[in-house]
């Protein structure tokens, strides 16, 4: 009996190890890449903007204003920021500022404007605009906000574009056909094809991996919302997270291998939503953000060093193993 107890203590704290190797492995691999997250954080009593280390380090606040600033992109140089912001007597529009938030400026003049997303070689933002109350439509301008293009029709709404790696596709969201559903159509406009085909489902918030390969996207049926990933035809999807709460705004780091997003997972939930980080196969999670009273949304990655070789990086194997001894943990 005492044998048989002393075999299950070690087999628990072996257990341990290994989840805590594994964590430890997904923490110092970021560290080691110095990556930035640019995000939106309730934590002063209303939408700010703030930046930090893809480890949660070096958290610093860079807008600072009465109203609500959210939604940030960096650009690719990472030199700017667009971002959606009130501060203009409350009308909805999207500003664009330097990367420690100077030098803020208006872009859009229309009735709400949305969804700011870089162009590859930063030359353009590709966003959501209604003009004059009109259904809310795909539009492209240059990065200091002349030539605004209108890309989908007026009876076909869209919102929350993106483009692709390589700048020849945009993935957009359009309720045209009732539910919310993922389209892709060519950065000009043309060939607007529809990628996934879910009645029941209401997928939103795409985002394209670097290498163009992937989609991973936000997934909301029976009350629910997960993080998925599909090819970047619609095919093979996989869902990422299982959670009994709302999983948020997926977004991949520079070099595929994480997707940042948005949950109130491992925190309770009075106190809000953090910005959470899992490998790009949903293996394993971790939190950023620390303790605070408000919420933590929309992450964007920017890597200003390139990409360094994760220590350790065998432990995933490791990881991957326990993950099929017990799916459910997390």
């Amino acid at each position: 009996m005492r044998f048989q107890s002393i075999l299950r203590f070690l087999l628990f704290a072996g257990l341990y190890v290994c989840l805590t190797s594994g964590e430890l492995w997904l923490r110092q691999g970021l560290t080691a890449q110095k990556s930035r997250i640019v995000f939106t954080s309730t934590r002063d009593g209303n939408a700010e903007i703030y930046v930090m280390d893809s480890d949660g380090g070096n958290l610093k606040r860079i807008t600072d204003n009465p109203a609500d600033d959210w939604e940030p992109s960096w650009s690719p140089d990472g030199q700017k920021i667009a971002f959606v912001s009130n501060r203009d007597g409350g009308s909805v529009q999207i500003y664009v500022m330097d990367s420690d938030g100077g030098n803020p400026v208006k872009l859009t003049d229309g009735l709400i404007s949305l969804y700011p997303s870089w162009s590859p070689d930063g030359q353009e933002i590709v966003f959501t605009f209604s003009l004059n109350g009109e259904s809310m439509q795909v539009y492209v301008m240059d990065s200091n906000g002349n030539n605004r293009q209108r890309l989908t029709a007026p009876q076909a709404n869209g919102y929350e574009p993106a483009y692709s790696p390589d700048g020849q596709k945009i993935v957009f969201i359009s309720g045209r056909d009732e539910t919310g559903e993922i389209y892709v159509m060519d950065s000009d406009g043309g060939n607007q094809t529809r990628l996934t085909d879910d009645d029941d489902i209401n997928e939103r918030e795409p985002a394209w991996s670097p290498d163009g390969e992937r989609i991973a996207y936000r997934a909301s049926v029976a009350g629910s919302s997960e993080i998925y990933v599909m090819d970047a035809d619609g095919r093979n999807r996989k869902k990422l997270t299982d959670d009994l709460v709302n999983d948020y705004r997926p977004a991949w780091s520079p070099d595929g291998r994480f997707i940042a997003y948005a949950s109130s997972k491992h925190v309770d939930a009075v106190l809000g939503q953090r910005i959470h980080l899992m490998t790009a196969n949903g293996e394993h999670v971790a939190r950023l953000g620390g303790e605070h009273g408000g919420d933590d949304d929309d992450p964007d990655w920017y890597n200003p060093e390139g990409w360094t070789v994760s220590p350790a990086g065998n432990q995933i194997t490791i990881w991957g193993k326990l993950k099929k001894l017990a799916p459910n943990l997390r």
